[in-house]
């Protein structure tokens, strides 16, 4: 597996991807910048040198992560994870060597919204990533796609859809999971904290619904950008927590009573399955979420949550009232949702396709 953007432990590629592989008998390496060699939960971690500044992730990296590919056992299989690295990919190619791109998101719709990205250059990186995408879409061996509308720009029979559904397991087996009245008066976003992503809705809405209501905000994640932290931290009473590691979030959702993701309406969430969603749903909080898009519809299936206006403060901060004043109801919700992703909407079901891609590449 090879990225760039991404943690080594980042929740898709290790925890549900990696592992399942390995689970299945493969022997999986992680090729990335990161600190050092390490190897977890039967996952090698085959680091390269990790460096700074746009010109050396979008350069330099991909080189290197090419060149120590490149020198791994000619029956290997290479993952691409990153758009930003799939020449590499396309270098894999040229030697030979058998290569799938996992798409996680639309990446000519993502770079529309990238802030450090100059307006300028939006249209023709764009146009840039379309036209690579159907290069490799037509060369490399396999795609997976992350939500169906990234398929739109793949060759139908390459392409399976393995969707980013929250791992059932951990939730389903979680020791020091309390009964949902026992749980502290808790609202939760763990994620990307940006504006975009509805930071500032969130958090307005959270303190309008303080003035009836009382409950802690436990805000996890990386701000993007960075200067929003002192800004966020200065006028907001929030619990805030750093990046979460995937064991720490189980343990957070399992203590808080309310799960909250409203991202801007703008097309790039309106098709958008975020696994935060499927995680809350998974630990039993009632979800407050857009009425925009297609995720809507899963919490329509269980009426399992709240959908609202993503923009209108008022409306959010209503939902958030109604949930921590309406125990009752609000665990009802959580407890539907939680039955749908446990019985349907999991990794482990979407795993089963994933497996099928490999072993045909494999020849298993």
């Amino acid at each position: 597996m090879l990225a760039n953007g991404h943690s080594a432990f980042d929740t898709r590629i290790f925890i549900k991807e990696a592992r399942t592989l390995v689970a299945a008998g493969y022997t999986v390496s992680i090729i990335l910048p990161h600190a050092k060699p390490e190897q977890r939960d039967g996952v090698t971690i085959n680091p390269v040198r990790v460096t700074k500044g746009g010109f050396a992730k979008l350069v330099i990296n991909p080189w290197n992560i090419f060149w120590k590919a490149l020198r791994q056992p000619g029956r290997s299989i290479f993952c691409i994870h990153d758009s930003d690295i799939l020449m590499a990919g396309v270098f894999l190619k040229l030697f030979g060597r058998t290569v799938v791109y996992d798409a996680h998101e639309d990446t000519p719709l993502q770079i529309s919204y990238q802030h450090w990205l100059p307006k300028f250059a939006k249209k023709p990186y764009a146009v840039f990533y379309y036209w690579l995408e159907k290069l490799c879409g037509k060369w490399f061996d396999a795609i997976i796609v992350a939500e169906p509308v990234i398929a739109k720009y793949f060759p139908p029979q390459k392409t399976s859809l393995v969707r980013n559904f929250s791992l059932a397991g951990p939730f389903r087996t979680y020791a020091k999971a309390l009964p949902y009245k026992e749980r502290r008066d808790a609202l939760i976003y763990i994620g990307t904290l940006s504006a975009v992503r509805g930071l500032f809705q969130m958090l307005d809405a959270a303190k309008e619904a303080e003035k009836k209501v009382s409950f802690d905000f436990v805000l996890g994640g990386q701000f993007a950008p960075v200067s929003l932290e002192k800004d966020v931290l200065t006028r907001y009473r929030i619990d805030f927590r750093q990046w979460v590691q995937f064991e720490l979030l189980v343990e957070l959702m399992y203590d808080a009573k309310v799960g909250i993701i409203i991202p801007n309406p703008i097309e790039r969430y309106k098709t958008n399955y975020p696994v935060k969603m499927f995680e809350f749903m998974a630990a039993g909080l009632p979800v407050i979420a857009s009425r925009e898009g297609e995720s809507a519809a899963f919490i329509e299936e269980a009426k399992c949550g709240l959908l609202v206006d993503p923009m209108d403060i008022q409306a959010i901060a209503d939902a958030i009232v109604w949930l921590f004043t309406h125990p009752d109801e609000a665990e009802a919700m959580g407890k539907r949702g939680q039955e749908l992703v446990m019985q349907t909407y999991n990794w482990e079901h979407e795993s089963q396709t994933l497996l099928v891609v490999y072993n045909r590449l494999s020849g298993k």
